[in-house]
């Protein structure tokens, strides 16, 4: 688990120094887990990675935190003068997931 939790708070490129905290807590955590799995302590180690989730979940790691954030990052986005839909060759960041609009239902 620390392996994992080491190489996710590597790819998260939006943290900042004040969530440094929140990182420790996270490797803390992981350790943790590894330790108790490790013992056998399966109650224990179910909880901490319950804990483990909500601190990563706090820190926009979780698949629906990144989505959230993404959609919301979209919403506010500046639209591209003349078109409804964002042009294809738009660039993203490497943070954000491209993704494909559904075609629409009616013409």
């Amino acid at each position: 688990m620390r392996d994992a939790v080491d190489e996710a708070l590597a790819s998260m490129k939006w943290l900042v120094a004040s969530d440094v905290a929140s990182k420790m807590q996270a490797k803390e955590l992981a350790r943790e887990i590894d330790e108790l799995t490790h013992e056998g302590e399966r109650t224990k180690a179910l909880s901490a990675h319950r804990a483990l989730s909500r601190v990563l979940s706090d820190l926009g790691g979780t698949p629906n935190m990144r989505m959230q954030r993404e959609l919301r990052s979209l919403k506010h986005a500046p639209e591209a003068e003349g078109d409804d839909e964002r042009d294809d060759a738009t660039p993203t960041p490497d943070n954000v997931t491209k993704l494909k609009r559904p075609p629409k239902r009616r013409a």
